[in-house]
């Protein structure tokens, strides 16, 4: 739907992102925490998350997880030594996440949430949340943290939705069509 901005300017937003949250579910409990941080942009559409606790009774568990892993935009791994531990996390839904960001088909965020030995692994390579890297669970306030992830995930799902001709201005008497940062602005 269209919103007006000022000075002529009409910004456009295009589907939410959609996020797949892969966790070890000694974790649920700080995935839940993530989620009411990430809560802001689920109700703005800017995302729309995922995660295996969303499963119905009765379906198949592996398909269900391919399919959504499959499809989505963004896939954030909650890192902690019992994600690392996991054979189905670590083996199946990093792995499969991996492929996908490597294609460029999707985009992985390592979200360190417990001190771990993650560098040397695969996801050593990217740029995690929160910032430098540091645990979730070492910070002074925990609330810092997951606020510091939410606005990380928020510029990754805005600035993938500009690539895909998401949010953007353009003026409404002729004039070429321009992203317009400063609407993006977290």
């Amino acid at each position: 739907m269209p919103q007006k901005k000022g000075r002529g300017t009409v910004l456009t937003r295009a589907r939410c992102v959609s996020v797949f949250l892969s966790y070890a579910h000694r974790d649920e409990r700080l995935r839940e925490e993530l989620e009411k941080h990430l809560s802001a942009l689920r109700r703005s559409a800017v995302i729309a998350s995922w995660h295996d606790r969303k499963i119905c009774p009765g379906a198949e568990l592996d398909c269900e997880v391919d399919q959504h892993l499959k499809s989505s935009d963004l896939v954030l791994l909650l890192i902690s030594p019992d994600f690392i531990n996991s054979d189905y996390c670590y083996r199946r839904e990093m792995r499969a996440a991996l492929k996908r960001h490597a294609k460029g088909q999707a985009r992985v965020i390592p979200i360190i949430l417990r001190p771990v030995d993650w560098i040397r692994t695969p996801i050593g390579k990217l740029l995690a949340l929160p910032r430098d890297g540091r645990p979730v669970t070492t910070w002074h306030r925990r609330d810092e943290a997951l606020l510091d992830v939410a606005k990380g995930v928020r510029r990754a799902a805005e600035e993938m939705g500009l690539s895909r001709d998401g949010l953007i201005s353009r003026p409404q008497i002729g004039g070429e069509r321009k992203l317009n940062r400063m609407a993006v602005r977290g």
